[in-house]
């Protein structure tokens, strides 16, 4: 009886030390889990939502709020796909309202609305708790073009013949860029990115003397975000 007592205790012992060892693994898996904030794992679907600001890079258009919406998929782990939808809105500014426009548009507002595919590769960094990646896309941009009411005024005050008919057309952009995901836990992080933006759109019209044109519009564009992503 006395060593069947102690078999049991031994038994007991060693199952204590199972169950210590498991949760010290478990535990010291979590962080490599967590790394992305959705897993590393094989067909990992994700969702993104981030706002920010969109800076092109010419003084002829100014800075604008900016938003992108993404769903990701991961076919192998360090390998992301982001179908993206995005806008952002840049004012046409020009250095005399009232008077004649020195840039190839008169003063108006840009609305543009990127449709995207971009692919990121990623890099873990377990001890952040963090991945960083590089990514590079191409993307559709629809291009809204609308002439201030000010603008318009002062051409139908001139009167130029045939304006206001300034036109810019959509267009295919591509962009580069890199940004950092923080993991909140398994499914949930923080993602902060910056990207550049290849944008050249044609434009066409009446000038402010009567003339018409046909030109191309450079949009290259800074832009910065954040926001969250979750995993499924």
């Amino acid at each position: 009886m006395h060593d069947q007592h102690r078999a049991s205790a031994g038994w007991r012992r060693l199952g204590s030390l199972a169950a210590a060892l498991s949760c010290g693994v478990l535990l010291r898996g979590a962080p490599a889990l967590a790394q992305t904030g959705k897993g590393e794992y094989l067909g990992a679907w994700s969702g993104a939502a981030s706002l920010g600001y969109a800076m092109p890079n010419t003084d002829e258009y100014d800075n604008a709020f900016a938003w992108r919406l993404a769903l990701g998929y991961a076919p192998l782990p360090q390998l992301e796909l982001d179908f993206e939808l995005g806008r952002f809105t840049a004012d046409v500014s020009q250095p005399d309202p009232e008077g004649i426009p020195s840039y190839t548009i008169a003063s108006g507002s840009l609305e543009i609305t990127p449709v995207c595919l971009t692919a990121q590769y990623r890099t873990p960094l377990p001890e952040l708790l963090s991945t960083l990646s590089l990514l590079a896309g191409i993307g559709y941009y629809f291009v809204d073009y609308d002439m201030g009411e000010r603008q318009r005024d002062v051409f139908a005050g001139q009167n130029v013949p045939g304006l206001p008919d300034q036109e810019v057309d959509d267009a295919w952009g591509f962009h580069l860029g890199a940004g950092l995901e923080y993991a909140l836990s398994e499914r949930i992080s923080l993602v902060a990115e910056g990207r550049y933006l290849f944008l050249e759109a044609s434009a066409r019209g009446t000038t402010s003397s009567g003339g018409r044109f046909d030109e191309t519009l450079d949009l290259d564009t800074w832009m910065f975000t954040g926001g969250v992503k979750v995993g499924f």
